[in-house]
């Protein structure tokens, strides 16, 4: 799996690792309190199994180990943005995380064979969670989050298929786990990027417009689209979409009404551009955002948030009513066939996902959760919507 950053320039690449260090600062407080405490939850499961003075130990290590984090973030957290940082920070950081792998390696290594059933699958589902943290936490240092989670992860495996007998579900859980962590890695790396290059696109426009007086004003228009609108599908792109829903959730509130968010993803896009190319990948996402556009209504709010995954607000409306709503949206793509540069065809389907946004919940919030329901429309088999609710009720 390689990382690499297509059409790079010098201003990108700066602009990258800078973007890249900003970003684990960020971090630096949550995982820093979050792999101790994790570590004291596992001394607690195999306080019983396993001699004790191991697993005080192995706390202590983990409180030492990040210690020094959290004092960076610390430290850093008021800077000043810096114009350039060296690549030999992004190394560093992948040898820390790296170290800290490696730690919970040796830790699942020792503690996965003294366990029964229920420590064993207690120590994968801590694991499992650690792992989606890291994919999630570090999504703009791929390499460090690998470094980090395919140690332990892949000792898991291992052990898993030791022991396979005692527990059989755990080594296919484990492995579909680290496939998915490798996807979800390699997909949030190429957003950060493009997330960047629009920036670096900015600025360069901007000094190409002071450069040329008179072709200032055509430059801050364009300057303006990109800030507000995808430029393939001409929806509103992620900031846009953030700046112009909080009016109109603020209005449905003030008449007593309920808001839905819903999230869609085309199932198996990967599969068009693989088979057809780009090109008829991104004739493919124009037709989706016209579809979607056209079948809601006005007043319900489109954005695509990256690749193919898109987002809908729909004030004044229940989860049932959007479910009405997507329903309608689904059968609008994958019904029809969908013509591409060529003379061709290619046939989508969509997922989505409902969630309703509760008074006093941050928008964020509810896009997880529909984000969990879309996803659970894509394991029991895509090309269906799922409401958050109707999901926590099944898992339960």
């Amino acid at each position: 799996m390689r990382f690499t950053v297509p059409n790079s320039s010098e201003a990108l690449l700066r602009e990258l690792r800078v973007s890249q260090a900003l970003a684990r600062v960020r971090q630096l407080p949550t995982v820093s309190v979050a792999n101790p405490l994790l570590a004291i939850t596992i001394a607690v499961v195999y306080w019983d199994k396993v001699f004790r003075t191991l697993l005080v130990l192995f706390v202590a290590t983990m409180i030492v180990l990040w210690t020094p984090a959290f004092l960076s973030w610390r430290r850093l957290r008021n800077k000043a943005r810096p114009a350039r940082v060296s690549a030999g920070n992004e190394r560093r950081a992948m040898i820390f995380s790296g170290s800290a792998g490696v730690l919970w390696a040796l830790a699942c290594f020792v503690l996965y064979p003294a366990g029964g059933p229920d420590e064993r699958a207690t120590l994968v589902m801590l694991m499992a969670g650690l792992c989606s943290g890291s994919v999630s936490f570090f999504s703009s240092s791929p390499k460090a989050s690998m470094a980090f989670f395919l140690p332990f992860m892949l000792v898991l495996l291992g052990q898993a298929l030791t022991f396979i007998e005692s527990s059989p579900v755990l080594p296919a859980a484990i492995a579909v786990f680290i496939a998915s962590a490798l996807w979800f890695t390699e997909t949030s790396w190429s957003q950060f990027v493009e997330s960047v290059r629009v920036l670096v696109d900015r600025d360069r426009l901007l000094q190409e417009a002071k450069a040329s007086g008179h072709q200032l004003e055509l430059m801050l228009s364009r300057m303006s689209d990109l800030a507000m609108v995808d430029e393939l599908t001409g929806l509103k792109n992620r900031r846009s979409f953030f700046d112009d829903i909080d009016p109109v959730i603020a209005g449905s509130r003030r008449r007593g009404n309920p808001v839905a968010i819903a999230l869609l993803d085309l199932d198996h896009f990967k599969d068009v551009n693989d088979t057809h190319g780009h090109g008829v990948g991104d004739d493919t996402l124009r037709e989706v955002a016209r579809r979607i556009e056209d079948t809601l209504r006005q007043e319900q709010i489109v954005g695509r948030l990256g690749g193919e995954e898109f987002v809908v607000l729909l004030p004044d409306t229940t989860p049932q009513q959007a479910l009405v709503a997507i329903e309608r949206v689904r059968k609008a793509v994958g019904d029809t066939a969908i013509p591409v540069t060529g003379g061709g065809e290619v046939w989508m389907s969509v997922s989505g996902g409902i969630a309703p946004l509760l008074d006093g919940m941050v928008v964020a919030v509810a896009i997880q959760h529909a984000d969990k329901a879309m996803y659970r429309a894509k394991a029991l088999g895509r090309n269906r919507v799922e409401v958050f609710g109707a999901v926590e009720e099944a898992i339960r």
